[in-house]
């Protein structure tokens, strides 16, 4: 089915589509071969298959969302007006230069959707690697990939929103202290999450928050070395003036960004809570069962290591994990009872994305790996049985549709 004109109003995505189960189902599969892989070359120590099985991962998770999001709304709205009419493009700076390269790129913003998808897998894989842990790298990121708390950002290809998001992971790993990088790349990742979406307004305090536990410790060093001195037990600063005041001016540089944003922000902001539209993803079924599934993980950790709860307390990750857990139970709260959930809608993507990196962070940090099992399960058997195998009863051409890819080669597709 064509129509002469594209169309004006959503579902934007109309032809070129088709279903194909077997297809999806097989690229799952193989993404968890690699997964095993992945284990089997950690655990003999084999570097350098280890790196080969995790590119492949990674160029399959692209493969599969650049298909898979082929029927997306967004995708094909913004996939024709970047080269028909560019003022109905993405109105953000990078993606306005990133234009004409992502007219070259096969399937266009689908295959800019499946990138992010593949950063979203790389993330976590990564992080295994650096703490020590390269045996879960693929669970890790399959556990990620396949979240229902990370529909919207992967499955309903909220390109732009996703990648803002996981721009400002370093920074939220450098200040809750589970990764130490170079500052020129969280300033990197600040400015071009700035420039990729105006959620970065709201994204850049979640993960600045990890900052409030450190409010005693940032006060000693507001005091000035005149107070480390009064004190015995505090140690001199032995670091030059430029370096020490170096967070300060990486701060302040973000509230620059933050006030340039804040007025489109602001106007984005009034209109989505005029809109009628919401998703009511984070309030479904099998989102609660991964919150359970999370839950029973924790509950194992603590059994296995006897950690008190004195002893939970005194643990930052901990206390991290179980703030960001209310953020989201108190997300889930706005959207089941109508407050403003044309807003919290929005933000529980990127609220979820960062609980389950402290939640992978806590199994780490008290060496109980294997009690994400639970939550593996869930969201592998979700995706397997509740989303990938029923694909082939999706009325795909009628309805903007996740799983229904193009029915052509890239080069034969009419834009």
């Amino acid at each position: 089915m064509t129509v002469p004109a594209f169309p004006l109003s959503a579902p934007f995505r109309i032809d070129q589509v088709t279903q194909a189960p077997g297809l999806l189902v097989g690229l799952f599969v193989a993404e968890g071969l690699l997964a095993m892989l992945l284990h089997l070359a950690a655990v003999r120590g084999w570097r350098r298959l280890w790196w080969g099985a995790l590119g492949m991962l990674l160029t399959l998770v692209a493969v599969f969302f650049t298909l898979a999001s082929w029927g997306n709304s967004d995708t094909t709205r913004f996939s024709h007006f970047l080269q028909t009419d560019p003022a109905l493009a993405p109105p953000e700076p990078l993606w306005r230069l990133l234009g004409p390269l992502i007219l070259l790129l096969p399937y266009r913003m689908a295959a800019v959707q499946g990138l992010v998808a593949a950063g979203f897998a790389a993330a976590p894989a990564l992080l295994a690697r650096l703490w020590g842990v390269p045996a879960w790298a693929g669970w890790w990121a399959l556990l990620i990939t396949t979240s229902p708390m990370l529909r919207g950002f992967l499955q309903n290809a909220h390109t732009r929103q996703a990648l803002a998001s996981l721009l400002l992971l370093p920074l939220f790993l450098q200040t809750a202290r589970l990764l130490s990088l170079p500052r020129r790349w969280l300033g990197l990742g600040v400015v071009l999450s700035a420039l990729t979406h105006n959620t970065f307004v709201l994204n850049l305090p979640l993960s600045l928050s990890p900052l409030l536990l450190r409010v005693p410790e940032l006060a000693a060093r507001l005091r000035g070395p005149d107070a480390a001195a009064a004190d015995p037990a505090t140690p001199a600063p032995a670091l030059p003036w430029l370096r020490r005041a170096a967070p300060w001016l990486l701060l302040l540089a973000a509230l620059c960004l933050f006030l340039l944003v804040a007025p489109e922000a602001l106007n984005r902001f009034l209109d989505y809570a005029q809109d009628d539209y919401y998703n009511r993803y984070p309030v479904r079924r099998v989102v609660g069962r991964l919150q359970r599934a999370l839950f029973f993980g924790l509950l194992l950790g603590c059994l296995q290591r006897r950690l008190t709860p004195l002893a939970l307390l005194r643990c930052p990750i901990t206390v991290l994990l179980l703030g960001f857990g209310l953020l989201y139970v108190g997300v889930q709260q706005s959207i089941a009872h109508l407050w403003l959930p044309q807003i919290t809608s929005r933000l529980a993507d990127g609220v979820g994305f960062l609980l389950l990196i402290l939640y992978l962070a806590w199994l780490r940090r008290h060496r109980c790996l294997w009690c994400v099992l639970p939550a593996l399960y869930v969201t592998l058997q979700y995706w397997l049985e509740g989303r990938l195998l029923p694909s082939g009863s999706l009325l795909c051409g009628r309805n903007d549709e996740f799983l229904c890819i193009p029915d052509r080669w890239p080069w034969q597709v009419r834009y």
